[in-house]
């Protein structure tokens, strides 16, 4: 599998390859969740990103090879980088699924399989564990327009105000 250009001896379609990256994943996801208590963005941010950094950089080495995350130029800081990679892995599986997937279904159906994984593909994030989501979410808060709702929720009040007075009226 080529990833950001380096090509590194995994395969999803190697059962062994996926099993050691599904074992992989078991494996950070627990400790993020016996460890991470101790790194929270609030209150220490730098430490929580380096702490994510590692997870994912460990999680790299353990499936693609020792090393695989400094290859990649991961250096344990740059969270933006982790995610790059991340993504780009991401993009990596699909297409070698996708490119299987072609030889597999008949030619009238390679186009539709082939777009259908694309998008799903994009659709799919990178996997956060639920701290992330949390700090993501904290991140990048929705703006929200709460004159609007106020307005709308003035408005559907009067509707249904009218609505009920025209059946007490009936």
């Amino acid at each position: 599998m080529i990833i950001n250009g380096i090509e590194f001896d995994f395969s999803t379609l190697n059962a062994n390859d996926v099993d050691r990256m599904l074992a992989a994943q078991t494996r950070q996801q627990e400790r993020a969740r016996t460890e991470g208590s101790r790194y929270t963005p609030e209150r220490d941010y730098p430490a929580w990103l380096r702490f994510q950094c590692r997870i994912f950089m460990d999680y790299l080495d353990e499936v693609l090879g020792e090393g695989a995350s400094e290859k990649l130029g991961l250096d344990g800081s740059n969270f933006n980088a982790c995610l790059t990679v991340s993504k780009a892995f991401a993009e990596a599986m699909a297409a070698e699924k996708a490119s299987v997937s072609a030889l597999i279904h008949p030619a009238e159906e390679r186009a539709q399989v082939s777009a259908a994984q694309v998008s799903a593909a994009q659709a799919i994030p990178a996997p956060m564990n639920r701290e992330q989501r949390r700090a993501a979410a904290k991140a990048h808060p929705a703006v929200v327009d709460f004159r609007a709702q106020e307005e709308a929720k003035a408005a559907r009040r009067a509707q249904l105000k009218a609505e009920l007075e025209a059946l007490d009226n009936a």
